[in-house]
């Protein structure tokens, strides 16, 4: 085998392994993941996964890295179609992606399952929560200030906190809401007018 069928087959093996985990991670959630049912189901040695990434949270870090990846393409479309960079759409935008992904979008923000620290996650989180200082200081009409760090911060919490409060039910049986993506809407609204 040339030296290059080598490096397609181990960015292969790499793949394969990454599908598996999403697999494993979607039927099981995070905390029935084994590196054994991945390989297994990845069709690769027992020891690939900690070959390709170390061990079991390298994997992970890795699928996450990957989920970050995403949430910025989603969020960078969903711009693109509405024509401009807003908090509505991002919000919007990140509302719909971790109700879509619930297991991934979880497994994202879990660092006692990550290596925290990993170069590529730490740019794949940058760069998909980056979006929302541009966005903020579009917003508030102030440019770019030194309370845009913070309130990029305060946006992501409140868009973070809608995506948990709906998933487990609690924002609609609080607010007496039958349409979660309605009171999500009118949510950020608020907040977008708020803000400004």
């Amino acid at each position: 085998m040339t030296s290059d069928g080598a490096n397609e087959d181990q960015a292969g093996g790499r793949a394969r392994l990454l599908a598996a985990a999403r697999a494993e991670l979607l039927e099981h959630g995070s905390a029935g993941l084994s590196l054994r049912g991945i390989a297994r189901r990845a069709g690769v040695s027992h020891a690939a996964p900690k070959y390709h990434f170390g061990d079991r949270a390298g994997l992970l870090t890795a699928v996450a890295a990957t989920g970050f990846g995403e949430l910025a393409g989603a969020l960078r479309s969903a711009t693109a179609a509405e024509g401009e960079l807003s908090l509505g759409v991002l919000g919007r935008t990140y509302v719909a992606f971790g109700l879509a992904n619930r297991a991934l979008f979880e497994l994202m923000f879990r660092p006692d399952q990550l290596h925290p620290d990993d170069p590529g996650l730490r740019a794949a989180q940058a760069d998909a929560i980056g979006l929302l200082s541009t966005a903020v200081a579009a917003e508030s009409g102030t440019g770019v200030t030194e309370e845009t760090p913070e309130l990029a911060l305060a946006s992501w919490a409140f868009a973070h906190g809608l995506v948990a409060l709906v998933r487990d039910g609690a924002l609609q049986n609080a607010a007496g809401e039958d349409d979660p993506a309605l009171l999500v809407e009118r949510l950020i609204q608020v907040f977008g007018r708020a803000l400004r």
